[in-house]
């Protein structure tokens, strides 16, 4: 006996809703999670953290504190107590140099705290309130509450402040 393929019936039904329930049951467990991931990955956002809710600064917005009467410009005063993203370098304040509650952010890898200190519209002081952050040696983001007022340390003077909720590397 020979197999023979009945040509005259298509591989796929041709009329309208016969048979396009495995199809579309098919299609529909694959495409609805691809989006779901997809969905997420986009609010979700790149190192750990949702970067919608906090507004990028950088150094050059930071400098605008004046450095003689302490006085910050309008979009610094605008920013005060708003939730930040900025990057820098960790000068940690403790002892214990795996994780810490407290370091000065600073612009550059040599802006040590040395002699003589950055100016103060250069360096942030950053309190960890979600718990201690983990120690990097290399750029890096912090998102937190930025407060435009200064916190005098052994180390130097900074010109502001921000609550940390998260530290990570910088990319």
């Amino acid at each position: 006996m020979t197999d023979q393929i009945d040509t005259a019936k298509p591989l796929l039904p041709t009329e309208p809703g016969k048979n396009r329930r495995p199809f579309l049951l098919i299609l529909g467990l694959t495409l609805v999670p691809l989006l779901l991931v997809v969905g997420y990955a986009l609010l979700k956002g790149s190192g750990g953290t949702s970067k919608s809710s906090y507004k990028d600064i950088d150094w050059v917005i930071l400098k605008e504190l004046d450095l003689n009467t302490g006085v910050p410009s309008q979009r610094l005063h605008e920013l005060d107590g708003k939730k930040v993203r900025a990057p820098g370098f960790m000068v940690p304040l403790e002892d214990n140099r795996s994780e810490v509650t407290e370091y000065l952010l600073v612009p550059n890898p040599q802006a040590c705290i040395h002699a003589p200190p950055p100016p103060s519209n250069q360096m942030v002081y950053v309190r960890m309130v979600e718990g201690p952050a983990k120690m990097i040696y290399g750029p890096v983001w912090v998102e937190g509450t930025l407060r435009v007022s200064s916190h005098t340390h052994q180390y130097g003077n900074a010109g502001f402040q921000i609550y940390g909720e998260v530290t990570v590397p910088y990319k």
